[in-house]
Formats: structure tokens, sequence, C-alpha cells
């Protein structure tokens, strides 16, 4: 504990500049944290510190030895901070990603509630269409749409959800040729949400007829869904959106359905919204608190989300539409049954 307690004064000493300042910054007297570092140095076998100046000069050990306190010093740190948080009191960071138009929403008018439900979490927030690597430590709680077919993570479902839907505005409808069936599709321009790593952007469609998997293009890409929804309403292109992204557009007539008869997809026909988090991070309280408050919180727009989904389900119904199956599943080699 000594030479743990010498290591921190150490690093006091090189921030300071200098053992007067080190001293003031501690408590101490300039004599004493000059005799601690001098003990220091006995234990390390090297001189760490020229004191032959009248400034505080670092040798070259002492910068190597520097440079590796520094990381055992926050790696210590680190530790007794995920012990803390792993106490009764949810507290510390929370890392939490989204897509922006989830959080726009659902949340937004929401997590101001939460952080006052719990003034010892920092949240902070990262909204993006990307699927975070599960492995990445970074994130604590990923909200996505579609379950992740991962073993080793945590899959807590918080929606039903609802199906998506091609749309485009009337005014794109009626500078470009009629889309009857899904092989037209092939000749009009699509805007999409990009995928890293996604080198072509495959459209996925179902029907009473089978499935048809289809390579689409287009003169936009964006980065989130909700820059695509303004995009398309814009009569930019064709767009694929979740139907309570773009239900409120469908009944004021500024988008209007395409192939109401087909279930479309970039990735999977299960829809849902999901809570994901790494099973290391279950035992966390601010991560179980955050999740059960989410589960909550959609619990509470549920008939909302559900009104949407039967509205879209009756339309694809009318269109003689075979009942979503969400077992189903997109892999790279094509559509294959989980």
């Amino acid at each position: 504990m000594e030479s743990l307690e010498a290591m921190r004064l150490f690093l006091v000493v090189i921030k300071a500049g200098s053992l007067s300042a080190a001293a003031r910054q501690t408590g101490q007297s300039p004599a004493s944290v000059s005799r601690k570092i001098a003990r220091l140095e006995a234990s390390v076998g090297a001189k760490l510190i020229d004191r032959s100046s009248r400034n505080l000069a670092v040798t070259t050990i002492g910068d190597l030895y520097y440079d590796k306190v520094s990381r055992i010093i926050g790696q210590i740190d680190d530790l007794s901070a995920t012990i803390s948080e792993q106490q009764t009191v949810p507290r510390g960071i929370l890392r939490f990603n989204t897509n922006s138009v989830i959080f726009e929403r659902f949340l937004s008018g929401t997590i101001p509630e939460f952080l006052a439900l719990y003034p010892e979490i920092v949240m902070e927030l990262e909204l993006s269409d990307d699927v975070p690597d599960p492995n990445d430590t970074a994130i604590h709680v990923d909200l996505r749409i579609g379950m992740p077919n991962d073993q080793d993570l945590v899959i807590r479902r918080l929606s039903q959800g609802a199906e998506r839907v091609l749309c485009a505005s009337p005014t794109y409808l009626q500078n470009h040729p009629q889309i009857s069936q899904v092989q037209d599709l092939a000749t009009h321009n699509f805007v999409t949400v990009r995928k890293p790593g996604r080198e072509r952007t495959v459209l996925y469609c179902r029907s009473a007829a089978g499935m048809k998997e289809l390579t689409i293009s287009g003169s936009l890409t964006v980065s989130d869904a909700s820059v695509l929804r303004e995009a398309v309403r814009s009569g930019v292109g064709l767009g694929l959106l979740p139907a309570w992204v773009i239900a409120e557009d469908l009944d004021a007539g500024l988008v209007t359905r395409i192939l109401p008869n087909v279930e479309m997809t970039h990735d999977g026909f299960d829809h849902g919204i999901f809570a994901v988090f790494r099973r290391t991070d279950q035992s966390l309280p601010k991560v179980r608190v955050f999740v059960d408050f989410l589960v909550e919180t959609f619990r509470r727009r549920d008939e909302e989300i559900s009104r949407v989904a039967m509205s879209t389900r009756q339309q694809s119904l009318e269109h003689g539409m075979r009942a979503p199956d969400a077992m189903r599943w997109i892999t790279p080699g094509g559509i294959s049954r989980r």
C-alpha cells in the first residue's frame, strides 16, 4: 500500500512540476514529499527525478516509469470504480447506443426522467444506425430493431414493433415508371442508410408468390433513418422505413406505400425493438435499472405501436400478403431459418 501511495505521489509531482507544488496539493511539507520520492527511487533502484537543477527534471528512466505507473494507477482506479458500481446504488458512466429515430420517437422526452431518478448515473448517449461490436466494452446498452443472433449477449424484447414499409412521395411516383411488381423496383432510385462493410444493398421481398432478392441502388446514401424519411418525403427516391416512423406521413398523404402485398427488409423479418447488453454487464445496477426503465417506457407506448402495426398489417392482408414469420432471418448467404 505504501508503494502504491508513493507511485501516486510521484505522478502528482510530475504533473505539478515541482516538489513544493506537489506538497501544497497533497497537504504535506516539501521535505516529506522529497523523502518519499527518495524512498521510491531506492525501491526502484534508479533515479527518477534530477534535483541538480533549479527546475525539476525527469530522467529517462523516470519518463518510462511515469508512463507505466500512469497505466497501472488508471487500471486500479477503473477496477475500484467497477467494484463500486456493482454495489446497491446505481452509479457511474452509462454508455447507451441507439438510432436517431428510436430516440426521437420514444426516448427524447424520457431520458431526463431517468437521470432525475438516478442522479449518480452519468449517461453518454450515441446515436448511430451502426450496430456496435458485441465485444465493444465502450457500450453498456444497445437499443436496436431486430434480434441479434449472438448467444453471448443478453437480449430483452421491448416491443413487437411494426413491419417495414417501402414508400415514396406522390411527386416521385408521378415522374417515374409505375411499380406493379417487385421486378419494377430495379429501375428506381432508392435512398438507403449507410452500413459499414456493406458492398451492396439488398432488398429481400416476401409475398404469397415466394421470396425474391433484389440488389438496389440510388443517388443518396444517408447516415440514419430520420434523414432517410426526409429525403423520401422530398421526392428523392424510394425508402424502406419502420411503419411507426412513417405512419403519420402515410395518413397525411405525404408519402404512398409501395407494393403493400410484399413484405420487405434489408436484414431480417423480425421487426421487434430490443435492448441488448453483455452478460458481464448484467450485474451492474446502472444497467439493470436502465433496462427496466426501457421496458416500462415501451410498455407505455405499446398501444400506440400496436395500433400502427395492426393498421399496416391490415393493408398487407387486404392485398393478400402472407402473415409475417419472425423466425426467418437474413444471413450473408441469403434467407435462412433460425
